[in-house]
Order: C-alpha cells, then structure tokens, then sequence
C-alpha cells in the first residue's frame, strides 16, 4: 500500500517542477532522468523551509514531512484539471492533497474553469458600456456582410487533394447546412466583438477570461444565441442520439450534445483575444510556416513499436471520430473553401481570398513540392458557433457529433441519421449482403468520395468520414456486425420484444462494450498506468462507480482535438503489410491508395486479411517521425502530390488558438523551459532552426518530441492531457456503464455489468469475422502477435472470454 506523505508547498513546486521538467527536457533523450518524489525516501536535510502562507497543515511524521490534510468538500484532482492555478500567485495556490499512485495534487475549488477572476490586488477593467450601442452592431454587420460577399466563389474541384481534405468535415446535409448557419452566426458575434474591443479598448486579457459582461439579448443577435433544450424525459433509459439531456440541469442540458463549442484548459492565444490566430513570435517577427517547421522537425523514420500493433492506431481513430468532428468555413452556397491558385502554385491575393483562409505557404527549395511548382497548400479556418453564454466573448469552434464516447460512428448524432441506418426489423443496422457477407450498405451521397469512377464504391455508417481509409471501414464494419449480432440475441430471448426496445438495448450495449474496451485495454496503452489510477480512469472489477458529477462538462478540450489526441498521426505506418492465409506478406498497399478508395473491401478475403494485419502489424513509435505517406501524399488520389499532415497540425493548432508547449508544461506544474540548450543537443538545434524562442514551440510539436512515459506511448503532457479528456468523459457522462441507478436511468444490473466487463477486442474481432482466413487472435488484441507472452488463442476457445447474453432476458 502506498504511503502518501505531504510536503510544504514550496517543496512540492520544486519536486513537480524536477519531474515534469525532467520529463519535458531530459525526456526527449534516449535516457530519462526523472526524480519522481518518493516519501520514504526523502529526509529533511534535503529541503528548503516552508514558506508561509501554505495550506498543509497535518500530523508530522518527521521534519517537515506531513500527511496531507483531505479536501474539505472539493475532490483532489491533478493540478492539470484545476487550471486557475496558472493565474493565482503562490499564496493563493489551492491547498495540496494525495492522489493515487503515489503523486500529489491540489484540493481544486475553481474546478474546470480557468477563466476564475483574478485576486482583487491586480488591476481588472469595470467599467464597460452595459450594452452595445446600435452604431458597433450596425457597423459590424456591414463589416460582416461585406466580407460574405466580397470574396471570390472558386470552388474546390473534385479529385484534388483539397476536396478530399474537406471530406473530413463533411455530414449529412441538413446538417451541413444547419452547421453552416450555426458558423455565420458565430462569425457575426465574433466580428462585432472585434469591434467593440477595439472601439473600448478592451484588454486582451479580460477578452480571454471572459471579463466582458456584455450580453447580445437586447441586441438583434440575440437571434443566433441557442435556445435552451428542454428535455421532457430526464430519466429516459436510454441516451439520446444527439447527446442533450444527459446533464440533469436544465440550464446543462446542452453540455455535451452535437453541435456544441469544445472547451478550453487554458484561455486562447488567439493575438486580439477574440479569434485573429497566433502568427507572431514572443520576440515580435512572424513565426516560420507550418510546412517549414514540418520538413525540418519531423523526418519519416521507420521506427516499428516493440510491443504495440497498428490495431491501436485505428482503434484511436474510431475514438476520435465518436467524440469530435469540426468543420470549416464554407462559402454561401456551402462549398468549400479555395485559399490557393490552381495546382497551389501561390496562395491568393487579398481582394480574391476568403477571410476565413489561413492557407500554408511553401518554399521555393521544398524538397518535394517544389518538384511540382507547389508553393501553397490549402487550408480554411475552422467554423464557430454562437457563444452559449450569449454574450461578447472569444471565437468557439464547433463538433458536430457528440462529445460523449456514445459509439457515434455507428449510430450517428442526430435522430435523423440513425433512422436512416436502422432495418426497423429484429432492431438490426441496414447491412449490404455482399455475396454472404454484410458489408456496411453503399451510399448515394456524391459528397462523400471524392472520385466519381464507376466501381469505386463508398460506404455508409453513422460518420461522414467512414471512407476516410480502409482500415478504419474495417473497424466500422465490425461495430455495425456487433450491433446486429447482439441484436439477434436478444431477439432469440426475447421473442416479443418490439424492434425499437432490441434496437435500444442492443445500442446501449455496444456503447458499453465499447466504454469497457477503451478503459479496460485501449486507453492504459496510450497514458500508462499512472495516469490511469491519478486521473481515477481505472474500471471497476466489480460493483458500481460513483465518480459522475453533474459540474463536469464532458466537452472536447481544443488542446485534446487540436494537437495531443493528434498523436496518433505519428502511429501510422505508411504501408498495410496484408499477409496470406500462412502469415507470408501477400500484397503491400500504400496508405494513400487505400484513402477514400475502399473498393478492395469488396473482395471476398480482404475484410479478414485487414484484421489479421491490423493485430499483426506493429504501429509506429510516438514520436517525432511522420510517415511521408500523410506529410507529402495526404489524400493524393490521383494525383503525384497531396497535403502535408504535419503541416496542417501545427497550423490547425494556431487556427484553435492553442497556447504554446510551454504554457501546458507550466499547467502541469512543471518549470517553463528557458533556452533551447535545455534540449539534447540535436533537437535543441533544430528547435533554434525554427523558432526563437522556447516560449513559441507549439504543442503539437513539443508533444512529440518527449519521451514516453513508463507504460504508456506518449510523453507526460500529452499523457496529462489525454487523461484530463477521458476523466470528462467517465466524470461527465452521466449513462457511463459503470454508474449504478441512483445516477444512470439506463443502469446496467449488477449481473449485467459483470457480462460487460468480459467484452473485449479480440472476442470482438473473432466474432465478427467472416472466418475465412481469420480463426485465431492475439489473447490481448493491442499488442503485437509476436510479442513475446501474447498467445494466439482459437476464436472457438473456451478460454476466449465471452458475454453471455441471457443476463438481458426480460
């Protein structure tokens, strides 16, 4: 059992800082120094005094050395999930406090807010106008309109790179086009922030932590704040398509749902506050382009994972698709966005481009798409929505499906989209039986592929980007299978049971299965088992859990979207080893052959094959290296050349107006680094090569580039930030599986739970396979066959851990 000792706050800043230091600089060589605080270990003679003021008064064990006193009506939570802190000086720090495993954290009165007021000692601006005068809203809409009018309409052709590109955003098209006037009514309140701030000269500051109680209800724009949800049935069993209602307060009913801004762990960098990107250095010069820092940072090295396969790289994916998809700024008509010259052969100029477009400029000695005359890739700001708040504030993108883990790609985020994917027979999914086997059922959405060929055939599931590449229609396939099988089930055992209650509670179970999966398997890969006991991720082996609260918003963080959970892009390996039935390589498929070209999924063996490679085949170290599979030939098609992922990373992460490296190593409790010397030499250098100073790194950037952590495939910050996600998923979920009925409507009973927790990857996989040439899986689906201590195990093995369905007789 582990002994949690308590330390003077002063101690405690210098142990956080050396570990998270060591972690953030040291990290980044091949040996890790780290100096994690261990209690026994430590003696007096080691530390500085306490200083006064601090809060960690308890019983001594020994010099200064003291047993944390519990919070008082507050939980403990890692000093990641109570960010005030960055803004409060240190002797308004909250009080310290024993987490699990071992680490320390902060009794957190702010909760999730960082936008908490700061000490009245600090000078903060009162006297703002009470309203907006008719002169700023008159003068913002003609601002706006003129900038809706005024940029030139050059479509995006079908088969580019770009228009595949802007697949990823694409949905059903009543969405669309809601989402579209969702984003112009966003803009409108944006733009006449603008000009109010620069009317009152508004700090930057009181921009960013919402210090301007300037509410839009009076005004003519009151029309484009969002109603609330009126839920009829806060107790439904069940969890709505679209993610409102889960929150029992009426005025949270809407945390969560489709359609709602991503939150926020630190205020934005945006350099006006409101939404004009990061595009200056902390010195004043401009910062160096995307593509620039993606050519010299970020080289394609194979550097296969000892122990983890490609199965975890495209679980990820799956993930990322349930929990986030944002869209761009489109033109009136709702097409895409051109921001470049035909063939990107220069970026527009001003009196052509639209004012949403940010796109990547490329050099003349590119060692790549000069080849090709390219000098700019396109790229269009993300699309907002309409403050929830109603009042003058920062810039606040938008998801468009739900934010909660609901299995969203397979039964879409709106009622409307799961209507259209269901039989109404048996409670089944509509499947296309494609010679004996159900394939997910073919599309007649032009939008959806960018080829029109006749034969390539794209598919239909709960997501638009299901078509995105091969390996993930693979995933999809297996969800829609699993949902059909269960659903047959339950129809055996419950004869008369109506379509719509077998549907429901076979959704309700994949959902489980996949909750189960994510936390029990998935999720310990990518954060490692600190993280998992310190952020209380762990799942119950028996009995209920007890950690929702009502206060947490379940929300997509923009530092979770926009660079940690990006992560994954350094996991791709850029080819598909596709092995014969005898483990020999039988064919070797380029990555972006397989982007929106899922023909191959039509032969009879390949669904199995692709399994069998996806356990088999290792994924790529989290690292600095990206394969030039998604930094030069990102949906190529047809043509020589595509986008860079890379580049487009760092520039999405400058659009969100995400704070640098060094911001989320200070949250973290870590000292900021000072010189690029606090790097091993190599990095260091390269670092210099592209930005002036540490202070400027970007996220995603600084990321990557640090070591694991023990257990677990990223560094500590995107570790940390990750964490922070999956604990507002589990906290903030109120239909979270393993939440008893006191506070899920829908709660599974205790044996029901016990079936949930014997689900997982590789009883999925075997039993959804077509069984051609897949007959046996690895016993842990994540990791490697070939690892050593990994058993290959019969799909028909008792041993193989299965759900026993009759728990669900009614």
């Amino acid at each position: 059992m582990c002994r949690l000792l308590c330390v003077s706050l002063f101690l405690l800043h210098f142990l956080f800082a050396s570990q998270f230091e060591n972690s953030a600089a040291a990290a980044f060589s091949a040996r890790q120094n780290r100096n994690d605080f261990e209690g026994d270990q430590q003696t007096s003679e080691s530390v500085s005094p306490a200083p006064t003021g601090t809060t960690t008064a308890s019983t001594a064990t020994s010099g200064l050395l003291k047993k944390c006193l519990p919070c008082t009506g507050v939980k403990c939570v890692p000093q990641i999930q109570c960010p005030a802190h960055v803004r409060m000086e240190s002797h308004e720090k909250p009080q310290i406090c024993d987490l699990p495993a071992g680490k320390f954290g902060y009794c957190c009165q702010t909760g999730q807010n960082h936008t908490v007021p700061r000490s009245v000692s600090r000078e903060r601006r009162t006297d703002f106008p009470s309203f907006l005068s008719p002169d700023v809203l008159d003068e913002a809409r003609r601002n706006f309109e003129h900038l809706m009018h005024g940029v030139a309409q050059i479509p995006v052709r079908r088969g580019l790179p770009d228009f595949s590109h802007g697949i990823v955003f694409h949905s059903t098209a009543k969405e669309d086009l809601h989402n579209f006037a969702l984003s112009n009514n966003a803009l409108e309140q944006v733009f006449t922030t603008q000009l109010f701030s620069k009317k009152e000269q508004v700090p930057v500051d009181d921009i960013i932590t919402n210090n301007v109680p300037v509410k839009f209800t009076k005004t003519p724009l009151a029309q484009h704040c969002q109603a609330p949800v009126i839920c009829r049935n806060i107790r439904s069993v069940y969890r709505s398509h679209d993610g409102t209602c889960n929150n029992p307060l009426p005025a949270r009913s809407h945390w969560g749902a489709a359609g709602q801004p991503l939150e926020r762990m630190l205020p934005p960098a945006y350099e006006d506050g409101i939404w004009n990107p990061r595009v200056h250095s902390t010195d004043g010069t401009p910062l160096l382009g995307a593509r620039k820092i993606s050519r010299i940072l970020l080289a394609d090295i194979d550097r296969p994972h000892p122990k983890y396969n490609l199965l975890v790289m495209q679980f990820g994916q799956v993930l990322a698709h349930d929990v986030s998809q944002t869209s761009t700024v489109r033109l009136e008509d709702g097409d895409l966005v051109q921001c470049c010259s035909p063939g990107g052969k220069v970026a527009l100029n001003p009196q052509q481009s639209h004012f949403a477009c940010m796109p990547i400029s490329v050099d003349p000695d590119d060692e790549f798409y000069s080849a090709f005359g390219v000098r700019c890739l396109n790229l269009v700001r993300l699309s907002l929505v309409p403050n929830p708040d109603c009042q003058l504030g920062y810039g606040k993108q938008m998801s468009k499906v739900t934010h909660f883990l609901d299995a969203s790609p397979v039964y879409g985020s709106s009622q409307e989209a799961a209507r259209e994917l269901r039989s109404f027979r048996g409670g089944r999914l509509r499947m296309l039986n494609d010679f004996g086997r159900d394939l997910l059922p073919l599309t007649s959405d032009k939008k959806s592929c960018p080829s029109e060929e006749a034969g390539k055939s794209c598919f239909k599931s709960g997501d638009g980007r299901t078509n995105q590449i091969i390996s993930l229609i693979t995933l999809q396939i297996l969800f829609a299978r699993e949902h059909n099988r269960v659903a047959d089930i339950l129809s055996q055992i419950n004869p008369s049971a109506s379509d719509e209650r077998i549907f429901q509670e076979a959704r309700r179970i994949v959902i489980a299965e996949v909750q189960h999966i994510t936390y029990n398997e998935f999720l310990p890969i990518i954060i490692g088992p600190q993280q998992m006991k310190r952020f209380r991720l762990v799942p119950q082996h028996q009995g209920y859990a007890h950690d929702y609260s009502p206060d947490i918003n379940p929300a997509i963080t923009n530092e979770f979207s926009g660079a940690a959970y990006r992560m994954g892009h350094s996991s791709v390996d850029g080819k598909f080893h596709i092995r014969g039935e005898h483990g020999h390589i039988d064919e070797v498929i380029n990555i972006p052959d397989v982007m929106f070209n899922p023909s191959r999924m039509r032969k009879r063996e390949f669904y199995d094959d692709m399994l069998r490679t996806l356990y088999s085949q290792p994924m790529q170290q989290i690292d600095s290296s990206i394969t030039q599979g998604l930094s030069r030939f990102l949906f190529r098609g047809d043509n020589p050349f595509g986008l860079d992922l890379a580049a487009i990373n760092i520039q999405r992460g400058r659009d969100q107006g995400l704070r640098t490296y060094n911001d989320y190593l200070e949250l973290m409790g870590a000292r900021k680094l000072k010189t690029f010397d606090q790097f091993p030499s190599e990095i260091g250098q390269k670092l210099a090569r592209v930005y002036r100073t540490p202070d400027d790194i970007d996220l995603w950037v600084g990321g990557l580039l640090e070591k694991a952590v023990d257990g677990g495939v990223v560094g500590v910050t995107f570790a940390e930030i990750i964490a922070d996600q999956f604990a507002r998923f589990k906290h903030g979920d109120r239909y979270f599986y393993e939440y008893d009925a006191a506070i899920n409507p829908g709660a599974f009973s205790p044996n029901q739970l016990q079936e949930i927790r014997k689900a997982t990857m590789a009883r999925l996989i075997c039993d959804n396979a077509d069984r051609l040439t897949l007959q046996a899986v690895p016993l842990a689906a994540f990791v490697r066959a070939d690892h050593p201590g990994n058993q290959m195990i019969g799909c028909d093995d008792p041993n193989l851990p299965d759900m026993n369905l009759n728990a669900w007789r009614l």
